[in-house]
């Protein structure tokens, strides 16, 4: 969204990459079984013809840490490891991440933060699925207002 400033051209998009580290495999075939790929990275490209290439510059990466053991890279392969299972490897960086959750855990401005964070996003949630509701009903009493109109013209017509 704030890759391109107004006026610029579409060729000026800068590279742009998202990451999304799953604790379990977020894809399945039709038979509902996993892929179990420790790595999916995704393009855009058109559906009616894959050789079209959006060239937005945006790439997609989904890693899955419960596909680690398959992950060639044995510094990726590390990490997933840490995500998966919460151990740290024998690699400096996992050592480093797992001292620093730790830290980050015994923080008590942190703690609470989090858990406001939590309850901020069960209250929007809520208000959500209300707000889904209150429309639910809307659509019911206007489905039930037309009904009635269709009813009544159809008695009027006799």
């Amino acid at each position: 969204m704030d890759s391109l400033m107004k006026g610029q051209d579409y060729s000026e998009l800068k590279d742009s990459y998202i990451l999304f580290i799953c604790k379990r495999d977020p894809f399945k075939d039709e038979r509902e079984k996993h892929y179990g790929l420790p790595c999916y990275t995704f393009k855009n490209t058109c559906s009616e013809n894959p050789a079209v290439n959006l060239n937005d510059k945006s790439l997609k990466v989904i890693y899955n840490a419960s596909a680690y053991n398959e992950e060639k890279d044995e510094k990726v392969k590390a990490f997933l490891h840490f995500i998966h299972t919460n151990e740290p490897g024998k690699d400096d960086f996992t050592n480093r991440l797992s001292a620093q959750v730790e830290q980050i855990k015994d923080n008590e401005k942190f703690r609470r933060d989090y858990a406001a964070m939590n309850l901020h996003d069960r209250d929007i949630t809520r208000a959500a699925k209300q707000e889904g509701a209150n429309e639910k009903a809307v659509e019911n009493a206007i489905t039930l207002v037309k009904n009635t109109m269709s009813r009544r013209n159809q008695l009027q017509k006799i």
